[in-house]
């Protein structure tokens, strides 16, 4: 039988009151809805869809950046990688098609043709982009290994004078008294057979906030969350590497407009965790894949500044087919040296298809990230925390919940709505979706 002495213990066996950071995202954007997804556990209704991209490239990048493989053969693990992605999209597209039939009550459904023609697309278009990673990757990763992919985390999380902090939350007194009902059973099994057991927790009254919950100091808050890469580099330094696809890279430039790499909260709070656990981290690499499937460069309707192809920077190109083509369709342009700036510009941006933006963090920022993380627990666990909606011109309208929250506004019942609109779940998105930090967080 499991000892509940420290708070590892309760991490080991999962009771804890786990924040992650969509949590919070959602704390700070809209209290109202924040406590409709994350206490109420209500999640709105979504269709399924034959292809989530981002699980299916996160399976594919989990599977290169694969410590056992890397470095072994590498033409293999290229195929392999292609591989682990396409099975993935086929069986997200069988699973839809298992979910459509039974809802039509039609055994041989099939994709609209356009749902279809979409899906074919966003394949290709996947394994395009980590073809164009393949040709470039040997020699940026050159300076890292990865050490660890799609690694779990739980930390306890202390208020500012240090001590633990404890929920005493309906969802967490649930949880508790679920997890030591079958333990004390097998306790009384176990004595009445004289086996040796020294179970003594026991609940006589199970009623939230009845005498048993008055005396019970609830479950340990801790932080939790998925990396989706350790590396390493030669100097034994390690780093978080998150990886993201983006219709556009950014910059990532300190004084840049999206220059919220800097600042970043997920990333930061990641360090701060592994920093907490003993383990060194210099700071973490965003790792950008741009959702393109470039193909040969048109010319130019007209020769623009001695060259008959653009040098736009936002061109979705990449070196190796942009230099062969001025190469042989505009050498005299080439020769003068009218394309090499563009041409440095493309093979020091990884071909303008992925980037990587390398953020260091020292001590103090991890402590001062730790710090924010404490207030917002105590905010969050609160139990006369203050709840109250967040209205703002972009936030609203595009809220789930905007039905509900108007209505709440007028003095109505919401109710109704709540669970005819949204599904009630009995636990967090994050406890049962697939691991991915790729995936929009609802609510």
């Amino acid at each position: 039988m499991a000892a509940l002495k420290t708070v590892d213990d309760y991490i080991d066996v999962k009771l804890v009151h786990s924040i992650h950071v969509s949590e919070r995202l959602s704390f700070r954007a809209c209290r109202r809805r924040w406590r409709w997804v994350y206490r109420d556990l209500y999640y709105p209704t979504t269709t399924a869809k034959p292809l989530e991209f981002g699980i299916a490239f996160h399976k594919a990048m989990e599977h290169w950046f694969d410590p056992d493989s890397w470095g072994v053969d590498d033409q293999s693990r290229e195929v392999e990688t292609l591989v682990v992605f396409r099975r993935e999209c086929e069986r997200q597209q069988r699973e839809f098609l298992g979910h459509l039939r039974r809802d039509t009550g039609d055994p041989n459904a099939q994709l609209d043709p356009e749902v279809e023609e979409d899906y074919a697309e966003r394949v290709e278009l996947g394994q395009a982009m980590l073809r164009n990673m393949f040709k470039t990757s040997y020699e940026i990763d050159a300076e890292y290994r990865p050490v660890g992919v799609e690694v779990p985390f739980e930390v306890p999380i202390k208020d500012p004078d240090g001590n633990d902090i404890w929920c005493k939350c309906i969802r967490c007194w649930t949880k508790w008294v679920t997890w030591v009902k079958p333990q004390q059973e097998q306790a009384e099994r176990d004595r009445a057979d004289n086996v040796p057991n020294d179970f003594s927790i026991k609940i006589v009254d199970a009623n939230y906030g009845g005498q048993h919950w008055k005396m019970w100091q609830g479950l340990p808050v801790t932080y939790g969350g998925r990396i989706d890469c350790l590396f390493q580099d030669r100097f034994g330094r390690i780093w978080i590497v998150d990886w993201k696809t983006a219709a556009r890279l950014s910059t990532g430039e300190a004084g840049a407009s999206d220059d919220y790499l800097w600042l970043d909260d997920q990333i930061t709070s990641y360090c701060w965790a592994l920093w907490l656990l003993g383990i060194d981290v210099a700071g973490f690499i965003y790792h950008q894949i741009k959702k393109s499937n470039p193909g040969e460069p048109e010319p130019l309707k007209r020769v623009w500044k001695g060259c008959m192809y653009s040098q736009n920077k936002s061109n979705d190109v990449d070196y190796q087919t942009y230099l062969t083509t001025v190469q042989e369709n505009d050498p005299g342009a080439y020769a003068a040296g009218l394309y090499d700036q563009y041409l440095e510009h493309l093979k020091e941006n990884s071909n303008g298809l992925f980037k990587r933006h390398v953020i260091h963090r020292n001590t103090e920022e991890l402590r001062q990230a730790g710090m924010n993380i404490a207030l917002e627990a105590l905010d969050m666990t609160d139990p006369n925390l203050r709840v109250y909606p967040s209205p703002g011109r972009f936030g609203c309208n595009y809220c789930a919940f905007r039905e509900p929250c108007l209505g709440t506004n007028r003095g109505e019942d919401v109710m109704f709505t709540l669970e005819s609109l949204f599904e009630k779940r009995t636990r967090l998105y994050y406890e049962d979706a697939e691991s991915t930090t790729d995936k929009p967080t609802r609510g």
